[in-house]
């Protein structure tokens, strides 16, 4: 069991994730739509401090959160960035699901729909077994985003001919 505070970067890039490709979560004003996100990501940081507060059986509470959106993603990911959403996902998922009121919780709802945003948007993408995890299958590319996501990584370039060809002429 692995269970760790994950940070707010991940959580940025989820919530504004959520925004952009689930229409359950759009807002009508600005205003409202950072209000509804500050409380979304705070919903998720909640979640997951509560399962590492579960698993050391100690209380950490989490940080205030106030949400700053990821721009490189707006108005739309490309592959490569959903990618790394996914990963995102999984991860936060993955460390946060320990403690008993994580089935019923907003934040699981919330991972659960970006996770069938993702699947719509990935549908043509086949599935591949996983270089990292015995017997699992992921998305075609998923082992190529980093499990901890930061705004200082940012994202990979798209993989096609023009993205290799100015890497290939790069000193």
């Amino acid at each position: 069991m692995r269970a760790f505070p994950v940070n707010r970067d991940t959580i940025d890039l989820l919530v504004t994730a959520a925004y952009i490709s689930t229409p359950a979560y759009r807002s009508s004003t600005p205003r409202e739509l950072a209000e509804n996100a500050d409380r979304m990501g705070q919903s998720l940081w909640d979640e997951n401090h509560a399962s590492v507060s579960y698993a050391i059986k100690q209380h950490i509470a989490a940080p205030h959160y106030e949400w700053q959106p990821v721009a490189e993603i707006v108005p739309l990911a490309d592959d490569e960035q959903a990618l790394q959403i996914e990963r995102s996902r999984l991860l936060l998922a993955e460390v946060s699901c320990h403690h008993p009121g994580w089935d019923q919780s907003p934040a699981r709802d919330l991972v659960e729909r970006l996770g069938d945003a993702i699947a719509r948007r990935f549908s043509h993408r086949p599935l591949v077994d996983s270089p990292d995890h015995l017997g699992v299958k992921e998305y075609e590319g998923l082992h190529r985003a980093v499990e901890v996501w930061e705004r200082e990584i940012g994202f990979r370039h798209p993989l096609t001919h023009d993205a290799a060809a100015r890497e290939g002429s790069r000193p």
